[in-house]
């Protein structure tokens, strides 16, 4: 089954948007932990609402959807989003996801 199998499939099968969202978090997150691309630089790779320092970082939904781990002993934030395949990520998208990092809502 190709990605984009996978991403047809649950945009069909979602009952919600949030749905949708989270199907695709986990995607990614299985996709980060195995693709040979991505997997050898994790220790791991957790869920935003699985991540034992959530609650020190405020615990409220930041627009951090994934926590990696490095093999270095990084923390990377990462935000998953589940566009329309014809969509894009505009300048502004991004910007707003780093001044919400930056700022001091949610320091790694």
């Amino acid at each position: 089954m190709t990605f984009q199998t996978l991403l047809t499939n649950y945009r069909k099968q979602s009952f919600s948007e949030r749905d949708k969202g989270d199907r695709f978090e986990r995607l990614m997150q299985a996709y980060l932990k195995t693709d040979p691309k991505y997997a050898y630089r994790f220790r791991n790779i957790w869920l935003w609402n699985e991540f034992p320092g959530r609650k020190d970082l405020g615990g409220s939904d930041t627009g951090i959807d994934l926590v990696a781990l490095t093999c270095e002993g990084d923390y990377w934030a990462i935000q998953c989003k589940c566009f329309d395949s014809a969509a894009t990520i505009d300048k502004q998208a991004v910007d707003s996801f780093l001044l919400t990092i930056v700022s001091g809502q949610a320091k790694l």
